[in-house]
């Protein structure tokens, strides 16, 4: 998780919590029930509780803004510990959360079993279960979704999509469903970590930077069929919906806008030969080609393509009177023909690998930066992400993480993509930073929604960036494979 944890948790003024009262004796109820396993009067009306507290919270976000208030987390294999997750689940429930977003496949693990996973990727519980702390067909998972709709709460999965992760790059037979630029390289190609450090599955355990990050070709069929293993695996839980990051490609170190070919994504195989075929008329494709390689196009590359296609099809060349200028304007034309390539890719990528979600009607979401779009004069953020052509039935949860004292700037960044989005089409803002208080350069969670709905009243779905942020010593011990469930309660202060 990005940055700091906070020194100190405040409970802030969040809609649709539970009083301080009733999370002690939930919690109370919880731990008589853990310690006591025999003891059924406690188990009984620890059940109880949660149901009451259940129904208030949907009775409550039904009637008060947002219904959807969500937050983001990521589980540890110590979560596996009786107790542990119903603590976590707990705590969301107790600030009035009633949707989760977990991370089900991220730096190059996937949130399956170790006993039943299919993918290529290995399990987010594969160091637990050689050390013996985890059994092998424990399904972390499936238990979340479970414990959360107890709670009343929906269970989303958010998954990393282009971003396939460092040990990708280590699975057999894989190498040619790498992303490549017109250098030759894929995106880890000139990072400079120690590769031995992060040799068979250790990456996972490293910390995560964007350089670090194994980006796919987007038209790879290979990449594609992976994910959607993973995905059509992770849906059989039956989870309530999928958010997919990293919908895009990798970004540039210095943050400017790109504009030449050979500093788009497209150089893998799969992709140069959909582009290239994608183009019917003939002397456009070989100027393609041409464009590709070189990175330009020349009045020289005009005339010799026309004489050498003229000459195959043995006919008189056409006479170019202005190679030059044809030249530039050829160039323009590929240019566009070959950004509308990199687009379009992302588009198909994620659209292919949710279609097992939208077959079986469950929802999908893309998150985003809203800036990934960017264009300017015929240049183009590096990220190449097309958020505002995204299917019309995706969900669009914006990371609105722009800085300033009093949330105006992230209240423009959300009516900036209100406005680049359908009616129908769901905007739930990612909001960072925690409860009543700044942190991290972030206004307080209260601030920012209020600046939201000033703008935009009928926003009705925020998310909460990052459980870790509102529970530091929860999410401090979970890590570090401490926690027992049996923890202090945190309470309105």
């Amino acid at each position: 998780m990005a940055g700091p944890l906070p020194d100190r948790i405040l409970w802030g003024n969040p809609t649709c919590d539970v009083s301080a009262a009733e999370i002690l004796r939930k919690h109370e109820l919880r731990k008589a029930a853990l310690i006591n396993t025999k003891d059924q009067k406690s188990q009984t009306q620890y059940r109880e509780i949660i149901q009451k507290h259940k129904t208030a919270l949907q009775a409550c976000r039904d009637r008060t803004a947002p219904q959807t208030q969500a937050t983001w987390i990521r589980l540890y294999p110590n979560d596996v510990k009786a107790g542990v997750l119903e603590d976590v689940f707990d705590r969301m429930a107790n600030r009035g959360y009633n949707q989760v977003f977990v991370e089900v496949f991220y730096d190059g693990r996937v949130l399956l079993p170790v006993a039943d996973n299919p993918t290529p990727w290995k399990s987010v519980m594969e160091e637990a279960v050689k050390a013996g702390e985890v059994p092998a067909d424990y399904d972390l998972w499936k238990q979340a979704i479970a414990i959360g709709k107890e709670r009343g709460i929906k269970v989303y999965g958010w998954s990393f999509a282009m971003n396939f992760g460092y040990g990708y790059s280590e699975v057999k037979g894989r190498s040619g469903t790498f992303a490549i630029n017109g250098n030759g390289e894929n995106s880890i190609a000139n990072t400079n970590f120690d590769r031995k450090q992060v040799a068979d599955g250790k990456a996972f355990y490293e910390d995560a930077y964007e350089a670090d990050h194994l980006f796919v070709d987007p038209y790879s069929r290979t990449a594609k069929d992976d994910l959607i293993t993973a995905v059509k695996a992770l849906m059989q839980r039956q989870p309530d919906g999928m958010v997919f990051d990293y919908v895009r490609y990798p970004t540039n170190i210095t943050g400017e806008l790109i504009n030449n070919v050979k500093q788009l994504w497209i150089y893998g195989k799969s992709s140069r030969t959909a582009l290239l075929n994608s183009i019917d008329n003939r002397n456009v494709r070989e100027l393609m080609a041409l464009y590709l390689q070189n990175g330009n196009l020349t009045a020289n590359d005009v005339v010799e393509t026309e004489k050498q296609l003229a000459n195959t099809a043995k006919v008189k060349p056409t006479n170019i009177k202005n190679p030059r200028e044809t030249a530039a304007i050829a160039e323009g034309l590929l240019w566009n023909i070959a950004t509308n390539h990199a687009y379009q890719g992302v588009i198909n990528f994620v659209t292919t690998i949710s279609a097992p979600l939208k077959q079986n009607n469950l929802p999908i979401g893309t998150v985003f930066f809203p800036n990934g779009n960017r264009t300017e004069s015929g240049r183009y953020e590096a990220r190449m992400q097309p958020w505002d052509r995204f299917p019309k039935y995706m969900e669009r949860h914006p990371m609105t993480y722009a800085l300033c004292n009093d949330g105006s700037c992230v209240a423009e960044q959300v009516s900036e993509v209100v406005r680049q989005s359908s009616p129908e089409t769901l905007v739930c803002p990612v909001l960072a930073g925690t409860w009543g208080q700044g942190f991290d350069g972030h206004p307080s969670f209260e601030k920012q929604m209020q600046a939201i709905r000033a703008r935009e009243p009928q926003i009705n779905c925020f998310s909460h960036f990052v459980y870790s942020w509102m529970e530091p010593e929860s999410d401090r011990l979970r890590k570090a494979g401490k926690a027992t469930g049996l923890e202090a309660a945190t309470i309105p202060n």
